[in-house]
């Protein structure tokens, strides 16, 4: 009997010895190679510096079509970059470039598809001409060159439609600008912000549009024909569309609101936030190009 005991220990010994075994050589022929097989793409993912970027060439070529004066080539060179290589190092740089191309393009007459011939004719204003050509009364005065509101009967105007789609991306920081082409959305330019707050009303992704422009001096509303309007600081107002009340400002960065000190810890950082308003800031001379070509009625996305 005890001859039989043992040798059922052994033969039990010897199936859980075959089966460690077998677990074993699966461990380090199937999954041990599985995972150092993942160990290695991790190690190559988490060490991108060192990869080679294959944006480099294509800016480097796109940046001598520019040079030798082929615009279109080079910015479509660009284009094609992003596209392809979203994250190359180049990518912020040939967006740069594209958006610069772009606004200078739009206001050459030589260069803007969309652009043509408008006479004025009696009892027409620089607003009314704005309003009828779906463009803006400081897009219309740069384009031709007016350093001032006054029109007579018979001059002639270039005007383009201005068809745009504000896109702010909260966790990127930057306000993208996108041109309409029927159904089809293009890159136009794109903005780095300073700082993006949203309110506490605004919750992202939403889907607002611009609702009215203004132009500030002295805590007072001035219109384009006003001397204080070059210096005055532009705001341009989004809402939900048919919404009344606050919304969100794309404008440059504003001054803090003092903060009243309080013996409270709990209220301080409180006060602090309440301090700087909320808004999308960018740099000033970038929105002062915004307010420019974006009129009321202009989509503005919020992203995250």
């Amino acid at each position: 009997m005890s001859r039989f005991k043992i040798l059922v220990f052994l033969l039990t010994l010897g199936i859980a010895g075959s089966i460690i075994a077998t677990a074993y050589w699966y461990y380090m022929n199937v999954l041990g190679h599985d995972d150092a097989l993942a160990s290695e793409i991790k190690a190559i993912q988490g060490n991108k510096a060192s990869l080679p970027d294959p944006g480099i060439r294509r800016f480097n070529d796109a940046v001598e079509l520019i040079a030798e004066g082929k615009l279109i080539e080079g910015r479509n060179a660009l284009y094609a970059l992003v596209a392809t290589f979203p994250d190359s190092n180049r990518a912020t740089e040939a967006k740069r470039i594209i958006g610069e191309i772009n606004m200078d393009m739009m206001f050459s007459v030589e260069t803007n598809p969309q652009k043509k011939k408008y006479i004025v004719q009696t009892g027409d204003s620089v607003g009314l001409i704005a309003r009828k050509q779906e463009t803006t009364i400081e897009c219309l005065m740069r384009a031709n060159g007016l350093f001032n509101h006054r029109l007579h009967p018979g001059d002639h105007l270039y005007v383009f439609p201005l068809d745009f789609e504000v896109v702010v991306d909260v966790s990127e920081k930057t306000v993208t600008l996108l041109r309409n082409y029927g159904e089809k959305k293009t890159l136009f330019k794109e903005y780095l912000a300073i700082d993006v707050r949203l309110p506490t009303y605004v919750r992202a992704p939403v889907e607002l549009v611009i609702s009215s422009r203004a132009a500030w001096s002295a805590g007072k509303q001035v219109d384009s024909a006003n001397p204080l309007f070059v210096s005055a600081d532009k705001w341009l107002m989004g809402n939900r569309r048919g919404a009344n009340g606050p919304g969100l400002n794309i404008r440059a960065v504003p001054q803090a609101k003092p903060v009243v000190p309080t013996a409270d810890p709990k209220t301080a950082d409180a006060a602090v936030a309440d301090a700087i308003e909320p808004g999308v800031f960018l740099q000033r001379e970038d929105v002062e190009e915004l307010y420019t070509i974006i009129r009321p009625g202009t989509a503005f996305k919020i992203t995250r």
